[in-house]
């Protein structure tokens, strides 16, 4: 979530586009100064994925739906698991809903706007996607009034900036759990009712045995920054694989 990418020509940006994301650019006075924006109800556009970024601060709610992990890589990344197979969202419907009831991630509530970086005068910028087939001059709410950002626009820009914070957040978070080894490979096997096998690998988990292990002193200074709560969502957070089981199973009814 924290999307520290520069606003750059669609050639430069194939290979590091953030998730969902096909052609952001920043949005313009002069060039939106007519156009609006639908909210988001269809929520196709996160259908193909099996695994979606997570903040630190969404832990605890996301924790009763999703198996919360950590994709592998330099920095570890939260995420929550939202499908057996790489390509398939169980919690997007056929109709394009999200399951209703189901908590969701404000990864997905940001689209398709975007906090991204521009170096050349050493600030953000808010972006919007340009291929999310919200933005009609007919739409819902205006990006400009009186060639001034809009109260929504303004709102989406303060939403975009906190999300980058927390995301700052959650990297601390992760490379202290990095730091005392804590993060551990795991593969997920799992058997449906009707025999069929689903096998997921490539992430990491918390070692409770590790974390239990750990130095009082490190357990005191956690408790203190809030960690340990998030913790804890995270290791209960594996009972949710069952939910994945169940939504599978709903869908071949």
């Amino acid at each position: 979530m924290n999307d520290k990418t520069p606003p750059q020509s669609s050639t430069q940006q194939q290979a590091s586009l953030p998730m969902f994301y096909s052609s952001p650019r920043p949005l313009d006075r002069v060039r939106d100064a007519n156009m609006k924006l639908n909210r988001p109800t269809n929520f196709e556009f996160a259908s193909k994925t099996n695994a979606i970024p997570l903040l630190v601060n969404e832990f605890p709610m996301a924790a009763a739906f999703y198996p919360i992990v950590f994709a592998a890589g330099e920095v570890p990344v939260p995420a929550v698991v939202v499908g057996l197979k790489n390509d398939n969202n169980l919690f997007v419907g056929p109709d394009g809903a999200w399951l209703p009831g189901a908590y969701l991630p404000a990864y997905i509530r940001r689209y398709p706007f975007i906090l991204m970086d521009d170096p050349e005068n050493k600030q953000f910028v808010l972006c919007i996607d340009e291929n999310c087939g919200l933005l009609k001059e007919d739409g819902e709410f205006a990006l400009f009034e009186k060639e001034e950002p809009s109260k929504f626009t303004k709102s989406a820009m303060e939403f975009c900036a906190a999300l980058r914070q927390q995301g700052d957040a959650t990297d601390e978070f992760v490379k202290a759990l990095k730091q005392h080894d804590l993060l551990v490979p795991n593969n997920a096997e799992i058997t449906a009712p009707d025999g069929t096998r689903f096998m997921l690998s490539g992430f990491l988990i918390i070692d409770p045995k590790k974390f239990d292990a750990l130095p009082d002193s490190v357990v005191l200074q956690w408790r203190k920054k809030g960690w340990l709560g998030l913790i804890y969502a995270h290791l209960l957070s594996s009972y949710r694989w069952q939910n994945l089981v169940d939504l599978a199973q709903t869908r071949k009814k």
